[in-house]
């Protein structure tokens, strides 16, 4: 196997080439991230317009479901044609499919096109993380992904509100048309701020591994994601997600048995990022499940309407943004451990608060709940997506990143299926599920971040130096 690094046209590490660069991956975060929660308020509007209020649910989940079957590849193809040609190309589909999105004429349309869209984008995330941990030093790495993480989180939680008002104010069209001349700015400075960057790898593709990767993965995630509509005991749900768990299992058999994977997965015997993966997995699954579930119980419940919903999680998003500015600096100067812990302390608490909300809770309190959780998931985020992948060499940053986004978006199907199951459970039959229904699943979201609490106790302390060759990624 022979491995090449891509020429550059400047020093490595130059910080100001690497903030410009930064500048187009958070333009191309933004509009993927917005785009996952963007659509939801204007589902019934869309419905509407087409003249098929039936399925329109699709137009949602076919772009989660695009996501998550393109990102397995992502690693492949950063490191076999270079991550600055695969970040430009996505961007080009991801802005083409925009335009095919806004132009729908019909439902089927809008569905395909959704498809394509999140085909791009779904390559987008991972490639821009691997190519900013390329560009910046080690010991930036974690004011970098901050400033990262900020779009990353708050573009889904600023959606419903940007979205609502693009809906009432000038149609539904334009949830998908204002993605046209952002994209086609971002591409134009891409090409000219972007440098190419990463370890290039002439390895022939895993079609095996990618089918049974992306395979398993659409089908498990299809049937986590329509288990509360097709009932968690219908054979379409029972089929999809033991077939998807049987594709994703002989998956990971083979992919640690083949000379050149699809995913590198034996990235997990470097115990950093084994430790900081499993905790995220569990955070995220808190953390979607109070994207979903929050405004599901206030608009049921206490008939809140979707834009006022978005406005309360508005001030949590700025809480966020201050926390992960914190997260980062700490992670570089102290390590990941303790704001992980910090981070996941609070969240532990708030989540807690959550499962104590009433139907007289007042909606300041509320908010404030919010607040405190995204403060711990700001404070949290950027150690989390930094320890254990800073430590691998050039040529696996890539993979690692790769490996990072698939498992976040395994674990927001896993939030809406588990937490879905208990609020069905706890409902015991009503139509409309009762708050005390809502407050159980937030149980099981605390204890999920209980596991992440354990999870991030065992992170080594302190900041752990890089490994100096790949053998030492493997010990």
């Amino acid at each position: 196997m022979t491995i090449t690094s891509v020429s550059t046209t400047t020093a490595p590490h130059d910080e100001r080439v690497a903030w410009r660069a930064l500048v187009v991956i958070l333009l191309a975060t933004v509009m993927v991230a917005l785009d996952t929660t963007i659509v939801n308020v204007a589902l019934e509007e869309i419905g509407r317009s087409l003249g098929s209020p039936h399925n329109v649910e699709w137009v949602a989940s076919a772009y989660l479901l695009a996501v998550c079957v393109s990102q397995p590849a992502s690693g492949w193809l950063a490191t076999t044609f270079g991550s600055r040609r695969v970040l430009l190309v996505s961007l080009l589909i991801f802005t083409l499919a925009s335009l095919a999105c806004s132009l729908a004429p019909n439902l089927g349309v809008l569905i395909l096109a959704r498809v394509v869209q999140g085909l791009g984008g779904g390559a987008l995330i991972p490639v821009g993380l691997a190519m900013m941990l390329g560009l910046f030093k080690r010991e930036r790495h974690g004011r970098a992904v901050s400033v990262w993480g900020m779009a990353a989180m708050l573009a889904p939680t600023v959606g419903p509100t940007v979205g609502g008002w693009l809906v009432t104010s000038v149609g539904w069209h334009w949830l998908f048309s204002i993605n046209v001349p952002v994209g086609i700015i971002t591409l134009i400075v891409g090409m000219k701020l972007l440098p190419n960057v990463g370890v290039r790898e002439s390895k022939r593709l895993d079609v095996v591994g990618l089918l049974l990767g992306s395979g398993g993965l659409f089908v498990a995630v299809l049937g986590l994601s329509e288990g509360n509509s097709w009932g968690w005991s219908s054979a379409a749900t029972i089929s999809c997600i033991m077939v998807g768990i049987g594709a994703l299992g002989a998956f990971v058999l083979w992919e640690l048995r083949v000379d050149k994977p699809l995913l590198e997965l034996r990235v997990f015997a470097n115990r950093s990022f084994r430790l900081a993966t499993g905790a995220m997995f569990f955070v995220y699954v808190a953390h979607f499940g109070r994207l979903v579930y929050i405004p599901l119980q206030l608009e049921s419940l206490r008939d809140v309407s979707a834009l006022k919903v978005g406005l309360l999680f508005l001030p949590a998003g700025v809480c966020a943004g201050i926390a992960m500015s914190i997260g980062g600096k700490l992670a570089d100067s102290i390590g990941p451990r303790r704001p992980i812990l910090v981070g996941c302390a609070f969240m532990f608490l708030a989540t807690v608060c959550f499962a104590t909300i009433q139907l007289h809770t007042p909606l300041w309190l509320v908010t404030f709940y919010l607040c405190a959780n995204s403060f711990g998931m700001g404070i949290l985020i950027a150690p989390a997506l930094i320890a254990g992948v800073s430590e691998l060499p050039p040529s696996l940053l890539a993979q690692g990143t790769a490996i990072r986004s698939v498992l976040g978006q395994a674990a927001g199907a896993v939030a809406v299926a588990v937490l879905g199951a208990v609020i069905s459970v706890g409902a015991r039959g009503a139509k409309v599920p009762t708050q005390g229904a809502y407050d159980l699943a937030f149980v099981a979201a605390a204890i999920g971040v209980v596991i992440s609490l354990t999870l991030a106790a065992r992170l080594p302390k302190g900041r752990s130096s890089a490994p100096t060759d790949l053998a030492a990624t493997f010990e």
